[in-house]
């Protein structure tokens, strides 16, 4: 489904409060000013989608989204496969380990 300027526009009315939508807007649509930033809309709504409100969370997405759009896409569309720390994950780390011979860090599985 292809997602519209529309969408954004609600999301960000929805997520930041009224004197911040410009600003919001603004620093959003620094992510597609370039030609090889594809699906613009729906990276918007990803990085929207992960800055939970935040201004501060907001600049880091963009500036991810920027680098590799495909990562604010993943986090935000998939948040359960995007956390590291769930006991499968636990588990498949502490196989790779043993299978390398190794010792895990001491602080991975805190």
């Amino acid at each position: 489904m292809t997602r519209t300027r529309t969408e954004v526009v609600a999301a960000i009315h929805a997520a930041f409060p009224k004197r911040a939508w410009p600003r919001v807007l603004m620093l959003l649509d620094t992510y597609g000013a370039s030609s090889y930033e594809p699906e613009v809309a729906r990276v918007q709504l990803a990085i929207l989608k992960l800055s939970e409100g935040s201004e501060a969370k907001l600049r880091e997405y963009v500036a991810v989204a920027k680098r590799d759009y495909r990562d604010a896409l993943f986090w935000a569309e998939h948040p359960d496969e995007a956390k590291l720390d769930t006991p499968e994950k636990r588990q498949q780390l502490r196989e790779l380990f043993e299978k390398l011979g190794m010792e895990p860090p001491t602080n991975l599985f805190e």
